[in-house]
């Protein structure tokens, strides 16, 4: 009894452990996010925005360490293409050089034939003859593996320039995004600039009217200078303006004033 309490002590404490280290393990990994976010959104728009700029100009040398690997790779192929052009041509020439004895030792009902300038046992030929078909079979199950080879390098050097593709693809996305984030950021500088300068209504009240009094000072003074400086002088010749004749000035506005003044002159 006494056993399996001790056993269901240490388990309960066990898992309180386990529990805790979870939990600090949780704590600790939800802490370390959100400070790492928090650092990020710290950093600048515009530190960060010529960091991904630099990232971008690294891939540069990404492509250039492709192309060279690229390129070897493919001189090799082309090696191996004229090596398979003519093991196929050897192939060929010996297949048509080994018919043409096959067909002389058809043709022969003696012990001896003759290949060439020589005369040579017929046994003893079909020997050779049998040698070199079997190396004709050796050489055409190497030129197929060369062939699955050539194959395999080409699927390899198709797959690597889609790749090498793709990474100077994914660099002229990458420019053109950067430089839409570029603008978008220049346009919320500007925006910003409206929303943070904001200006005090009672100060401009206050700057209003100091103008106003101001001007109305400027503009006394300069008034009482024009009048200390031109008084202005007292015609002495001056005459009362003549009483106003209704009878002319009726004559004059209907066009008959130089008949009037025709028949008073007789």
């Amino acid at each position: 009894m006494k056993k399996y309490l001790i056993i269901g002590l240490v388990s309960a404490v066990a898992l309180t452990v386990i529990a805790k280290k979870t939990n600090l393990f949780s704590y600790a990994s939800t802490l370390y996010t959100s400070v790492q976010k928090d650092a990020q959104d710290q950093i600048p728009t515009k530190f960060e925005l010529e960091r991904i700029r630099n990232e971008i100009a690294n891939l540069d040398g990404d492509v250039s360490n492709m192309i060279r690997p690229i390129a070897e790779y493919k001189a090799e192929i082309q090696r191996l293409r004229k090596d398979i052009t003519k093991n196929e041509g050897d192939i060929e020439e010996k297949k048509k050089g080994l018919l043409a004895v096959v067909e002389k030792l058809e043709g022969c009902d003696k012990n001896f034939v003759r290949i060439g300038t020589k005369t040579h046992p017929v046994e003893r030929v079909k020997q050779q003859v049998q040698r070199e078909s079997d190396s004709i079979k050796l050489n055409e199950k190497n030129l197929k593996t060369q062939q699955q080879v050539l194959e395999a390098k080409e699927t390899a050097l198709k797959a690597t320039q889609e790749q090498l593709a793709k990474v100077v693809s994914k660099k002229r996305e990458y420019e053109v995004r950067l430089a839409q984030l570029e603008a978008l950021d220049q346009s919320l500088q500007i925006a910003r600039i409206g929303t943070t300068i904001k200006i005090d209504a009672s100060r401009a009240t206050q700057i209003e009217e100091a103008l106003k009094n101001l001007e109305k000072r400027l503009a006394a003074d300069a008034a009482e200078v024009d009048l200390r400086t031109n008084p202005g002088d007292i015609n002495l010749f001056e005459r009362e303006p003549e009483p106003l004749d209704l009878t002319t000035l009726r004559n004059y506005l209907q066009g008959t004033e130089q008949t009037e003044r025709a028949v008073n002159n007789r």
